[in-house]
């Protein structure tokens, strides 16, 4: 630190500043300026001559100190700032060793992970080996098993061949037999025939003599006797009327009575029979009552939901539900009866439906076929209106269920050549029938196309409900009905067949989801032929790999049942429609 002197003729003088050589490696002893010093010594002595010398020094001890004091703060900012640059740096290298460590974790981490997928690969082929292993096994045994069932047959077939040829040769060394013997009695008896055909020929004209006259004499009795009475009768007239009239009064009173048993007949028929075109009733029947005493007992029976019965989709199940619901108590409310239209696919339970809804719901019902009234011919119209008339005597309510209606309601009444009229007049016969409400009967038709029925038909019906094609889970739950039904329960005979464990749960599953496009009535086929092929190999026992061949084979015959002929028939009038 540089501190100058004070003197008393100094005071106010500026201080010498120091002012380095430009150049520092260079000699400045031949080049030093005295001119500076001496300016530096004037102004101590003028600052010693001053009054304010001791002032003067004060302020500069305050301003050295200040600097001392910035000077130190500097140092203190200085040291502050090293030491936020070493926490800085401490930081950053903390954060490097952090991003280091992050980094060798999720190396680590894709490490395991590509590990565990080579793992998992590993083990998803090994899977995938082990189960075509399983299906080239399972396909062995399949084969083996048709090996074994077409040696089976083949012996069998062989067996019953043997046996038929040895049947074929005992009957025909029976036939043998019996015709030498034939030959020989027939020759013994010709023999014997030709030693004594002189005795039978004087017997036999001895009888015939002996027959001659016996007939004659009969007939001269009986002539003469009628000859007799007819002289006497001829000779009284009052007898001769007599005769007559009983005659004449026998005649017509064997006439009338046929024409008034018959009259009485038919009237009965009318008040206590069924009409023809009803193929099915609940109602009371003279001509059959005698012999189904149930009839008498069968409303007394629990009803019980349809839905358990029938397999439905759950919009479709709650619809038909509601509307049996108020077609039951539509009697006891005093509301007119709704008529119902049933179409879709066949095989979807609309014929099922209205049969379990007629035998159940407590009203009177009858059952016909919409293909029974063509035949008719011009009678049709007229059993129309008696169909009609009997369902307007039910007391309870008739439901009136037509299967096939569009064998009977179709369309074509506009044209000559597409409908006869006999058709067109039995049409219009159920027309006006139905053209009003009812609270005696309910109509429920049933048809596998809807757009082929008459328009006016379709104007009669209140509700319509379509039958679509069972879906995935309506599937599983048929095929659990059908199993429980055809393999699970006893049959009739007391014969349980043995189910493999293999078949459970998850193999209906997966029944479910390949028969897709199936109906109600395909899947029972399905399920039928399970049971046929059980009692056709005769082990008695349902394996998986036997249910997995009917259902390969129903799935490869797919297109050839007559049910997914028809719907697609069905399908192709709606196109072209």
């Amino acid at each position: 630190m540089f501190f100058p002197s004070v003197g008393a003729g100094a005071s106010g003088a500026a201080l010498p500043t120091h002012k380095p050589s430009a150049g520092k490696d260079e000699d400045i002893t031949g080049k030093f300026d005295p001119t500076a010093l001496e300016r530096g010594a004037k102004a101590l002595k003028e600052l010693d001559s001053s009054p304010n010398a001791a002032k003067a020094f004060e302020v500069t001890k305050l301003q050295e100190q200040t600097k001392q004091k910035q000077l130190q703060k500097e140092m203190e900012e200085l040291a502050a700032v090293r030491m936020r640059a070493q926490a800085e740096h401490a930081r950053t290298e903390a954060e490097e060793r952090r991003k280091t460590i992050n980094h060798a974790q999720e190396q680590e981490r894709v490490t395991a992970q590509y590990r565990a997928q080579l793992e998992a690969e590993a083990y998803q082929k090994k899977l995938q080996d082990q189960q075509k292993q399983n299906e080239v096994w399972l396909e062995q045994q399949h084969q083996q098993f048709l090996r074994q069932q077409e040696l089976r047959k083949r012996q069998e077939q062989e067996l019953l061949e043997m046996r038929r040829q040895q049947m074929r040769e005992e009957k025909a060394m029976e036939r043998e037999i019996m015709r030498e013997k034939i030959q020989e009695e027939t020759k013994g008896r010709i023999k014997q025939e030709r030693e004594n055909i002189d005795i039978h020929l004087r017997e036999l004209r001895a009888k015939a003599a002996e027959y001659r006259k016996t007939r004659m004499d009969t007939l001269h009795t009986v002539f003469s006797g009628v000859g007799n009475a007819f002289n006497e009768l001829m000779s009284d007239r009052s007898r001769l009327a007599t005769l007559v009239g009983s005659l004449t009064a026998l005649a017509c009173g064997v006439y009338g009575a046929r024409t008034g048993a018959h009259l009485l007949g038919r009237y009965w028929e009318s008040r206590l029979g069924k009409p023809p075109l009803v193929r099915e009733t609940s109602r009371w029947v003279f001509s059959k009552s005698f012999f189904n005493p149930l009839r008498f007992i069968r409303g007394k029976v629990q009803k019980k939901d349809f839905q358990e019965k029938i397999v439905f989709e759950e919009e479709l199940a709650e619809r038909l539900q509601w509307t049996t619901n108020s077609l039951i108590s539509a009697k006891a409310n005093g509301t007119p009866f709704r008529h119902m239209l049933l179409y879709g696919a066949p095989g979807t339970g609309k014929t099922l439906f209205a049969r379990t809804l007629a035998r159940e719901s407590g009203m009177d019902y009858a059952i016909m076929t919409g293909g029974d009234v063509g035949p008719l011919g011009r009678d049709g119209p007229s059993e129309v209106n008696k169909l009609f008339a009997w369902a307007d005597k039910s007391r309870k309510g008739l439901l009136l269920f037509i299967d096939e209606a569009d064998a009977f309601l179709r369309q074509g009444r506009g044209s000559a050549s597409a409908m006869s009229e006999d058709a067109r007049n039995a049409i219009s016969a159920f027309l006006h029938h139905t053209g009003t409400e009812s609270d005696k009967f309910c109509v429920v038709l049933a048809t596998n196309c809807r757009e082929i029925l008459d328009r006016a038909v379709l104007d009669r019906v209140d509700e319509q409900f379509e039958f679509p094609l069972p879906a995935v889970e309506e599937r599983k739950r048929m095929l659990n009905q059908f199993l429980e039904e055809y393999i699970f329960r006893t049959t009739k005979t007391g014969r349980k067949i043995v189910v493999d464990e293999k078949i459970d749960d998850a193999f209906v599953q997966e029944m479910a989801e390949k028969t897709e496009g199936f109906s109600g009535r395909q899947l029972a086929k399905l399920v039928i032929a399970f049971q046929a092929a059980v009692f056709g190999s005769g082990t008695n026992t349902l394996t998986r790999g036997m249910a997995e061949t009917v259902l390969s084979w129903k799935l490869a015959h797919f297109d050839q049942d007559i049910d997914t002929i028809e719907r697609r028939s069905r399908e192709q009038k709606l196109a072209d429609a």
